[in-house]
Parts: C-alpha cells; structure tokens; sequence
C-alpha cells in the first residue's frame, strides 16, 4: 500500500487488501491512520458489489479524519454477503492486528442498495454500535433489520433523487426511534459520488461532516 498526506489530520495506509478468514480470503479496499493506535472502524457497504472509486475515496476521507474504513468486495447474493460480512467481523475485531478496535464495537455505512446488506448485519447482532445509510431508502425489509439491531442510525436522502424514496423513508420515523434523518430538498442522484453526473460538492461535504461526526459520537474511542 501508499502512504499519502492530504485533506484531514492524519497521514493515512490505503489500497486493495487481501482479508484472510479462516481458510478464504477475501478482497476489498482498506485505508486507515498510518499511527499507533487501534482506531474506530467502519465497513463501507457500497451501491455495488465491488468497492467504486468514489466508495474507495470515501474511505480514504474517514482514514484522513482517525476512522479505518474497509469496503469488502461482495456478491449479487444477499447471503453470501451475510456469510463474508460476519468473517470480516474476525478480522476487523482480531485485536493482533493492532489497528482497529472493532472488539468494542464498529460502524456501517451504506450506500444505495448496500443498506440491505448493512441493516441484515446490524441485525445480526455481531457488534455494530451504529449504522449510517445515504442515498437509499429504509422500506420494510431494511426498517425490520434496523428494529432488531436497535442502535443508533443516521439517514441522509434528497428529495431530488430519483434513485431513492426520502419520503417513504421519512414514514418510518416512529417505528426507528434512534434514527436520525436529514432530508435535502433538491440534492440530485449521485449527489454524494465524485464519479457522478450528479455530483453536488456542497451536499457531499455536509454528507461527509455528518456521517463523520455521527460515527465520531457512536463509535469507541482510540486505544
């Protein structure tokens, strides 16, 4: 991996990343503080099954800003993602591997379709401490997991994407009451993606500031 210094107040390690599990290894891309420490992780559930380049600059930001990220690749099966989400929960958790310290508790952030994955995970009961979901919609199924997982959670939507439901979202409101949300009134799709036609500088950044204040809230401390 690369060292980089840039935006942020940490000098961070990023790249693709072999995860071992047992007898798989598993792909992904992972960034993280290039310091001592174990540090406050979140795994990335991103709108497709292998991490995108602005997924992958999303995690670079939190690393920037003292939170690992790593957005494992998947598949287009539900739960052969359920199966490699709970192996990189060893991982992650291992505390020899002296950079994350998921064994107290960790994040997920999801974004479009990844919320299914993310809600099912949080619900498993594994040691998600808070889930963050932007650009997609909490309809039953999601709603249902995030219930069960019952930990603190941030929606971040726009009526202006088309791609997603903000107001059949926002009807959910009483069956999540740890959720917050934060609805734009115009942000188009793909507001949040640098790759996207949609891309909107001033709705990503205030999406960044507030999902990385609300993990820094959430999630445990540096040790």
């Amino acid at each position: 991996m690369a060292v980089q210094t840039g935006e942020g107040t940490m000098e961070i390690i990023y790249g693709s990343t072999s995860i071992p599990a047992g007898p798989d290894v598993f792909g992904g891309y992972l960034a993280r503080p290039d310091a001592i420490g174990q540090w406050p992780t979140v795994i990335v559930f991103g709108p497709d099954s292998v991490p995108t380049s602005a997924v992958k600059n999303i995690c670079r930001v939190f690393a920037r800003h003292s939170i690992a990220a790593l957005a494992p690749d998947l598949t287009a099966d539900h739960e052969v993602n359920q199966a490699i989400a709970m192996k990189l929960v060893g991982f992650i958790s291992d505390p020899t591997g002296r950079w994350s310290n998921a064994q107290l508790g960790y994040g997920t952030l999801a974004f479009g379709r990844g919320i299914y994955d993310a809600a099912a995970h949080a619900a498993t009961g594994g040691g998600v401490a808070a889930v963050a979901g932007v650009a997609t919609t909490f309809d039953e199924i999601v709603t249902e997991d995030l219930r069960s997982a019952n930990v603190a959670t941030l929606y971040i939507g726009s009526r202006g994407d088309e791609e997603s439901d903000a107001d059949a979202t926002l009807t959910r409101r009483t069956d999540l009451p740890l959720t917050t949300f934060v609805v734009y009134p115009d942000a188009p799709a793909g507001w949040w993606d640098d790759d996207a036609d949609g891309y909107d500088d001033t709705y990503a950044a205030d999406t960044l500031d507030r999902v990385l204040s609300f993990f820094g809230e959430h999630l445990p401390e540096r040790v």
